[in-house]
């Protein structure tokens, strides 16, 4: 199922390094299938649960070792005035280390770590500047060819967008990568930024993808999707 009602631009290059900008559209995944209960169909409700009194924390720090004698005599886990009522709309309230109600946004700090989980170190976050736009550098074919059963073996695709001809020339355009990308049964992988090597980063301080651009044909008609991953699945050894 396509949401077809937004369309956006995108600088491209062919294998040939000829250039031009195309639109391209989400493709949104199928509608979650709907629970229903005796033919009614079933929504989610945020109830409450506890309040300052009866949170796990306040309950250890007051009763300590006999907690769970408590809980079974007097059931003080459970404020019958509170619990079990209906939340409707609520604000997001930040804490600090000592539950103490923070007023101004809270300094980020980026922490790094290697492939062990190990921390590196920590640093300010820096401001991540999208390559996929108007004023960039095109998208470039980097001649890395992945077979389709190698990409889906690979890596985790979480979005794909679909390019799409504005008149004959860009037809044209993209007919011939999507009939090579057919003969040759592969992806070939994307690159953005001057070098054309870059992940492909699509909005300001967005997560950095790689892009792998599959196409197919039949007669005339083509398609080209360009499938988005931002996570590689590796062995654990």
């Amino acid at each position: 199922m396509e949401n077809n009602f937004v369309l956006k631009e995108i600088h491209l290059a062919n294998q040939k390094n000829r250039d031009a900008s195309v639109k391209f559209i989400s493709l949104a995944r199928e509608p979650d299938p709907t629970f229903k209960y005796n033919k009614k169909s079933i929504k989610n409700t945020r109830l409450l649960i506890n309040n300052e009194e009866t949170n796990d924390d306040q309950l250890v720090e007051k009763y300590k070792k006999n907690l769970a004698e408590k809980i079974i005599k007097e059931d003080v886990d459970i404020d019958i005035d509170f619990a079990g009522k209906f939340i409707g709309d609520i604000d997001r309230i930040y804490f600090n280390s000592k539950s103490e109600i923070l007023y101004h946004p809270p300094k980020i700090t980026e922490v790094l770590f290697n492939n062990k989980g190990e921390e590196i170190k920590k640093q300010d976050p820096k401001e991540i500047i999208s390559n996929v736009r108007d004023d960039s550098p095109p998208i470039k074919w980097t001649g890395k060819f992945f077979k389709r059963e190698e990409v889906l073996k690979k890596f985790v695709i979480n979005k794909s967008i679909q390019l799409r001809h504005i008149d004959g020339l860009t037809y044209e355009f993209l007919f011939e990568m999507a009939k090579t990308l057919d003969d040759q049964k592969s992806l070939i992988l994307l690159g953005g930024g001057s070098t054309g090597k870059d992940p492909l980063i699509f909005q300001s301080n967005g997560s950095p993808y790689r892009g792998f651009l599959d196409g197919r044909i039949t007669g005339k008609e083509y398609k080209l999707i360009l499938r988005l991953s931002n996570l590689e699945l590796k062995k654990v050894i």
